[in-house]
């Protein structure tokens, strides 16, 4: 199944307007939006609900060094252009975006990466959905509940909705994930909101509200 998304102009346009009309009412999203400098792609828009509680960029990266210090883990750290991470969690933490366990309440994880040269030839829809966890290859191990192909503009990708269980003992966790392909297939982007299945289920309207509000708008031209 195909869908489209509207263009930024109009998704920033009602946001704004939404905020003049609230006058002093108590915001209900904050909204990221991005134009990475010198990136080989274009700006990215998202909203998350403000109560959940935006990480600076140092430290993300500060989290992620521990697992990021060589091999490939290092590389991808080192393509990365752009990254945000949100915790709905009363106490929030960065272990909960990145740790293995399931979080109890959903976190938010979005970048923008490029591709290495090597890469860029098998930059696939497939290859997308296994950004994560290699769903195509898991069999009966993973429950696939959203399989979506995407296009905003020029650009194509995927939307995934998996549940599975990590390690014995450990809860199930549900992962929505929305990868897409820059139009020259040298970029990813990507949107994770995850945690225990149990979590997914109680607040899928609001996972759904910045699933949904994912924007991409490519500044390329020709």
């Amino acid at each position: 199944m195909s869908r489209s998304r509207r263009p930024l102009v109009a998704l920033v346009g009602a946001a704004l307007g939404a905020a003049l009309v609230s006058g002093c009412a108590a915001p209900v999203f904050r909204y990221a939006t991005e134009k990475p400098a010198g990136a080989l792609a274009g700006t990215v828009y998202f909203k998350v609900p403000y109560t959940w509680t935006a990480f600076p960029t140092g430290s993300i990266t500060t989290a992620q060094q521990p697992w990021a210090t060589a091999g490939d883990p290092q590389l991808l750290l080192q393509a990365t252009s752009w990254q945000e991470a949100y915790d709905s969690a009363p106490q929030p933490s960065l272990s909960h975006v990145f740790g293995r366990t399931a979080p109890d309440q959903p976190v938010v994880y979005a970048s923008l990466r490029s591709l290495y040269t090597e890469e860029q030839p098998g930059a696939t829809a497939a290859g997308l959905r296994d950004l994560l966890v290699p769903v195509s290859t898991l069999g009966k191990a993973v429950r696939v509940t959203t399989d979506d192909i995407l296009s905003q503009g020029r650009v194509d990708g995927v939307h995934v909705v998996f549940s599975y269980t990590s390690a014995p003992g450990q809860p199930e966790e549900t992962i929505d994930q929305t990868a897409y392909l820059s139009d020259g297939t040298d970029a990813v982007y990507l949107l994770v909101v995850r945690c225990t299945t149990a979590c997914y289920t109680a607040h899928r309207a609001e996972i759904d509200s910045v699933t949904s509000s994912y924007t991409i708008q490519e500044d390329r031209s020709g």
